[in-house]
């Protein structure tokens, strides 16, 4: 960025002095002929000078840096120290392209070959880091102090030369000794980092203190954070919100997003969440990603109000168009979920995999999941398998585990029972109670390692300890099965229970099987109703068909043919032929619903169709009478075949009835 510093005063002659005073006044016109004759009389260097100031400002003339670098160069070629310096900033930033000049309109509707007579100097700059050194190097020499800065700046980034910490710490000190703020935040930057001298935090926070104390906001920036890491300062939060609201104060962004921070963080006398959305907004809007990031997560959850699910939309989307890996991820995440966006998984799977390619570990495993199950994505077991084994590689155990599970079935990858159990053993090292039951479970089985049940045993009760429920129901079975030394049916009924209580379905399940028939426990069939009940409510059908019969018999229940009705229809639905040829008869005799002859032959024929020897027969019976659909002896003759095929001896009596018929 060009900053335009005041204008050394000389001694001008009368036309440079005249033409001072008429610029002063606010007269530019005036100025520019005033210059433009002392210019033209004599080079006057000072009158070049004052002419590229009217060039670059667009004061009196169509602004052109182009033209205001051509009278720079005049005056810097005879030694003007402020020209010299205005030359180098002009050729440090270059100005094509990014920094269009007041021309630019005009430049673009002139004709092509009247571009030449209109801009004879054209209308950009090239941006060329040595020449911008030798020119701000000759005005530092003249010991101008902004000039020593730059320079320093310069040889601290190697712009136009090698890089040289010892060659910009001189130059730094030289500005810094006529109080210049650019060039003791330069040396806060050395001192801070260890460039040319040993690393000095101390010396560091000093010379930020001195910057900042003159106003300059980079200074208050890194003042603040050293204040509120206790690096070279003491902690003092205190003292960090000071600096970062003074800068704040500047538009720096940068402290606008860390300010907000330190609100959100609980320091009520720097405003409320309210006061941190504002400066989240102004930075963000500033196009600091992070600030932009963090203004989505606010809007996410709702940290000043009820959650705004499209305003965190919107800014993650910012962020993650300026490439941030964690704001890609959360935009993904929204898209799966249809939150402040419309559900897209293609969209979800697109964001993921940007993110999985910055190397986002959490991304590479939702990328993964998308590849395995097909979803908004191709399916490619191998992609996911390669996906995961990034993750897994940078540590997360999920993705561990996921891979390890790749290895012991073979898909997307070679059948390898040894090194899923690698990968399971690094997941249980790292204290992963999946990773510890999958490992144990090996164990157990002795597929991929040595069979070992006391190993199996301590991996069990160390993911037990975490609450982890598969690991309970697999302590349960070698309790119950005597793997864990003699066989302890209290021991492993308690396992089963603390899962069962964690909403574990399969020990739900087991809890209800073992008390309906009293196996490793006392017969009781209310309890046995309780725990079908949990794991009905789960989904599970076979749950939902059992604790529906229990309703049809009042076995552990009051009496409730409309609940039987209604658990069979829901385990019917998922397709169990036994609660659809339940509720198929319940339909067709209106017992816990109305009479439903059309809904009772629908049922029959599904559960018929899945070869349910009952379902066959009943459905021979339907069509011999002609009810909810019309009579046909072959049809109901072929259903009581195959139900006699299954040795359903009702069936097969049908069948010599109607042989019987024929024959008559």
């Amino acid at each position: 960025m060009i900053r335009f510093s005041s204008p050394w005063l000389r001694c001008p002659k009368a036309p440079v002095q005249q033409g001072f005073a008429a610029y002063e006044r606010g007269d530019y016109a005036a100025a520019l002929r005033q210059w433009s004759s002392a210019a033209a009389a004599s080079d006057d260097p000072e009158a070049l000078f004052r002419l590229g100031l009217l060039y670059a400002r667009g004061h009196g003339v169509l602004a052109n840096l182009a033209d205001a670098a051509r009278f720079y160069l005049g005056a810097a070629q005879q030694g003007h120290a402020e020209a010299q310096h205005q030359l180098g900033l002009l050729h440090l930033g270059g100005t094509s392209g990014d920094r269009p000049s007041g021309c630019a309109k005009w430049y673009g509707a002139a004709a092509l070959e009247n571009r030449q007579l209109l801009f004879p100097n054209g209308v950009d700059v090239s941006q060329d880091s040595e020449e911008a050194l030798r020119w701000s190097r000759a005005a530092a020499e003249q010991g101008m102090a902004e000039a020593q800065a730059t320079t320093g700046l310069m040889y601290a980034r190697g712009l136009g030369c090698e890089q040289d910490y010892e060659e910009a710490r001189r130059w730094y000190l030289l500005a810094a000794e006529q109080g210049n703020a650019a060039a003791e935040l330069g040396l806060g930057v050395l001192y801070a980092n260890g460039h040319g001298v040993a690393i000095d935090l101390a010396a560091a926070a000093s010379w930020y203190e001195k910057s900042a104390e003159k106003g300059n906001d980079g200074a208050q920036v890194a003042l603040a954070l050293m204040h509120l890491s206790g690096q070279g300062v003491e902690r003092d939060d205190e003292r960090a919100a000071k600096w970062f609201a003074k800068a704040a104060a500047k538009g720096t962004a940068r402290a606008q997003y860390n300010l907000a921070l330190l609100i959100l963080q609980g320091d009520q006398e720097l405003g409320n969440a309210s006061a941190a959305e504002t400066w989240l907004r102004r930075a963000a809007r500033a196009s600091h990603v992070p600030a932009m990031c963090r203004l989505a997560s606010f809007y996410e959850l709702g940290e000043a109000a009820a959650p705004n699910m499209i305003e965190a939309a919107r800014w993650y989307r910012a962020a993650a168009e300026a490439g941030h890996a964690e704001a890609q991820f959360a935009l993904g995440r929204l898209y799966a979920r249809g939150e402040g966006l419309p559900r897209q998984l293609e969209e979800a799977a697109r964001w993921f995999e940007k993110a999985a390619e910055q190397g986002l570990a959490a991304a590479q495993v939702n990328i993964a999941a998308f590849h395995l199950q097909g979803t908004g994505a191709e399916r490619d077991p191998a992609k996911a398998a390669n996906w995961y084994r990034l993750a897994a590689r940078q540590g997360l155990t999920i993705a561990m585990v996921r891979l390890a599970f790749l290895y012991l079935s073979g898909e997307g990858v070679l059948l390898d029972p040894q090194a899923g159990a690698a990968w399971l053993k690094r997941a249980a090292e790292a204290g992963d109670p999946e990773g510890q039951t999958g490992l144990g479970t090996l164990y157990a089985r002795g597929e991929g390692v040595a069979q070992d049940f006391a190993r199996a045993l301590e991996l069990f009760r160390e993911a037990a300890k975490a609450g982890h429920a598969p690991a309970l129901v697999q302590l349960g079975h070698l309790y119950a099965q005597g793997h864990a030394g003699e066989r302890d049916a209290t021991m492993a009924a308690r396992c089963y229970r603390e899962a069962a209580a964690a909403g574990h379905l399969d020990a739900q399940r087991i809890l209800a099987w073992n008390h309906l028939y009293g196996r490793d426990a006392p017969r009781d069939t209310a309890t046995a109703a309780l725990w079908f009940r949990k794991a009905a409510e789960q989904g599970d059908a076979g749950a939902q068909f059992q604790l529906g019969a229990m309703y049809c018999t009042g076995e552990g229940v009051v009496r409730n043919l409309e609940e039987a009705v209604k658990w069979y229809r829901q385990a019917a639905g998922q397709g169990d032929r036994y609660a659809q040829y339940n509720l198929a008869v319940m339909l067709l005799r209106g017992q816990g619903a109305p009479q439903d002859e059309a809904g009772a032959f629908y049922w029959c024929s599904a559960a018929a169709e899945q070869g349910l020897a009952e379902a066959e027969f009943r459905l021979g019976d339907l069509y011999r009478a002609g009810r909810s659909v019309g009579e046909d002896l072959a049809i109901a003759t072929a259903w009581y075949e195959k139900a006699a095929e299954q040795g359903h001896a009702e069936a097969a009596g049908r069948l010599r009835e109607l042989h019987e018929a024929r024959a008559g």
